[in-house]
């Protein structure tokens, strides 16, 4: 959500990176090509920038739904901020949208590449969230595994909070297995699955 001269480099490193970012940026400009990280800051930038602009799509979209919200990134929430109406983008014109966002922060897997899963607690916080639901009853797993994924993720203090229950009954007993290589794990995999 920066454009390189607006990133704060303290040290060589990060420096590299932003000479990196502004080479890339002057190539994708003499070529006339954006990527989705580029469409996503210039439609950013637009918003944020022109009020007139603002207004007519916080008018025009008065409900958003956000599906997998745990894998969105800091420029995507300020994004969906300025959309709904929400801080800095709210108009005096215009009630704030109304935003529905479903998401699950025990799944986020997508922090390489810039999801950020506190967005759903900053979520609940800034958009003043009347209703939570959570969905804690599973039907697919057995309560071994539940159990077992439940006390994994409770250590996970960030976490929004839920207990997965299940009326599946308890189930095999979970196993661990450690393999030396992905081959071998596949190949335990196999064997498992034949008998």
């Amino acid at each position: 959500g920066l454009r390189p001269n607006m990133v704060d480099a303290r040290d060589p490193e990060t420096r590299r990176k932003v000479d990196i970012y502004q080479l890339y940026e002057e190539q994708c400009q003499r070529e006339g090509v954006v990527d989705f990280g580029e469409l996503m800051l210039r439609s950013y930038e637009l918003l944020r920038d022109n009020d007139p602009i603002r207004e007519h799509y916080q008018r025009r979209f008065r409900h958003i739904l956000i599906d997998e919200f745990q894998d969105t990134n800091r420029l995507q929430y300020a994004w969906i901020k300025l959309l709904a109406g929400q801080g800095e983008a709210a108009s005096p014109d215009t009630p704030p949208g109304a935003v529905l966002a479903v998401g699950d922060d025990d799944q986020s897997i997508y922090a390489f590449r810039g999801a950020r899963v506190g967005n759903m607690a900053d979520f609940v916080r800034e958009f003043g969230v009347q209703h939570q639901i959570k969905l804690e009853q599973n039907y697919r797993s057995h309560s071994n595994i539940l159990d077992s994924a439940n006390a994994l993720i409770s250590h996970n203090a960030k976490r929004l909070g839920k207990n997965l229950r299940t009326d599946q009954g308890p189930g095999e007993p979970v196993r661990v297995h450690e393999a030396t290589t992905d081959f071998a794990e596949a190949q335990w995999l196999v064997e498992e699955v034949r008998n």
